[in-house]
């Protein structure tokens, strides 16, 4: 399967991949702040409850945006058709939704208990099971040069967190619930890539993010977690985090579905690590050692392979 859906040179699929390709960079920027907004939620509630409070946002908005989307039909024509949802599609949605909310708690958690950035490079490693998947699972094949970027790019995020394992005591617990989360991100992706065939955006981003927030909600209420923030700070960080790293950055994620496969995606994810970095050193003026800046230089070497890759 090819990394890039084209169904042609002409100018319209220029223009439209295009369009993919800014919405997927603006994406990666808005879930580069989700580590910075989620360190700060979880100094007044917990992992679930951030969780909770970030898929609940997110679902009225989508809810809200798919209000809009069925009024405007309404208006342009007489009669609206109305989606029908197969066994398949609800079982695409129910995984999509409880993984991404188990990957989001397992990785909030794992914040509490080892450095953001040994958290952040593990749960980043999720383009090893993506890949995986799509080839076990989805029958997807990739291009050697398409690999070849992955690999490098995975040795960029890996070189990222060589001085802190070295510096600090890593958590294995801690370490080992970030690489669970981007196992579970992983099973994510693929589902979003399956339902992105026949639904749009919002529609799949508000079931997942509605049946993510009801599968976490039983865990807040029995864990007994404070549910929503009590300062100005705490209340922004959430609405940000279901605005900004949800709907702005998870949305766009899963509209680049549509011409990206999900193995490319997860690649090109593989930047985030570097635009956090480059965010620490404008929000919290952070020092970043050559050995750093070289690792970013991987990195993006890394994902430019596998954009410009075509499959076999």
């Amino acid at each position: 399967m090819e990394q890039f859906r084209l169904g042609g040179n002409t100018n319209q699929e220029l223009i439209t991949n295009g369009l993919a390709a800014i919405a997927l960079g603006i994406a990666l920027l808005g879930i580069a702040f989700a580590s910075i907004l989620t360190v700060v939620a979880q100094q007044e509630i917990g992992s679930n409850a951030t969780t909770l409070n970030r898929l609940g946002m997110a679902a009225i908005a989508f809810a809200g945006w798919n209000g809009v989307r069925f009024a405007s039909q309404i208006r342009r024509q007489s009669s609206v058709s109305l989606l029908i949802y197969t066994w398949r599609d609800r079982s695409l949605l129910t995984i999509a939704g409880t993984s991404f909310a188990a990957s989001l708690t397992l990785w909030a958690w794992s914040l509490t208990q080892t450095s953001v950035a040994n958290s952040t490079l593990l749960n980043n490693m999720m383009p090893i099971f993506t890949t995986l998947g799509a080839w076990v699972v989805l029958g997807q094949r990739f291009s050697g040069r398409f690999v070849l970027g992955m690999a490098i790019a995975v040795c960029g995020a890996i070189a990222i967190g060589i001085e802190d394992f070295q510096s600090t005591n890593s958590n294995v617990v801690g370490d080992s619930a970030a690489l669970g989360a981007a196992m579970l991100a992983a099973v994510c992706l693929l589902s979003l890539e399956q339902l992105r065939l026949k639904f749009a955006t919002p529609v799949i981003m508000q079931w997942t993010c509605l049946i993510g927030s009801l599968g976490v909600l039983p865990v807040v209420l029995l864990t007994q977690e404070p549910l929503f923030p009590t300062s100005r700070v705490g209340w922004l960080s959430i609405i940000s985090l279901a605005i900004v790293c949800q709907v702005i950055g998870q949305g766009l994620l899963t509209y680049s579905l549509a011409r990206f496969s999900s193995g490319f995606v997860a690649v090109s994810m593989l930047a985030i690590p570097a635009i956090a970095a480059v965010l620490a050193i404008v929000i919290f003026a952070e020092n970043l050692s050559i050995a750093n800046w070289c690792a970013f230089a991987i990195v993006l070497a890394g994902v430019y392979l596998a954009i410009s890759a075509r499959s076999d």
